[in-house]
């Protein structure tokens, strides 16, 4: 019995590691929630995490969907967004939003 409850605590503390390393995202990011940027030359976005962090539903020009690709970076649909540092926005590799400051 003493061995089971062992093996659970262990296995509790490895499942809590793992959310402990889970990537870290731009200040202002929450999930569920729509957080609005406001960009250089008074450009504006808006962006909200999924609860898992996997995904980022961005509003500018429209809605997308951006897949994480690790290290800050969403992508999809010719977007990509850039969390961290500053955060950024790209469509088909060209600047459509930089330096965005979450208000």
């Amino acid at each position: 019995m003493k061995s089971v409850l062992s093996l659970l605590a262990l296995a509790g503390v490895a499942v809590m590691s793992g959310c402990a390393s889970s990537p870290s995202v731009s200040a202002g990011m929450q999930a569920g929630k729509f957080v609005s940027y406001e960009c250089e030359g008074g450009k504006r976005l808006q962006a909200r995490l999924a609860a898992d962090g996997s995904t980022v539903r961005i509003r500018h020009e429209g809605g997308y969907e951006l897949d994480r690709k690790g290290n800050g970076v969403y992508e999809g649909e010719g977007w990509r967004l850039e969390t961290q540092g500053k955060v950024e926005l790209h469509h088909h590799g060209k600047p459509v939003a930089r330096a965005c400051r979450a208000v």
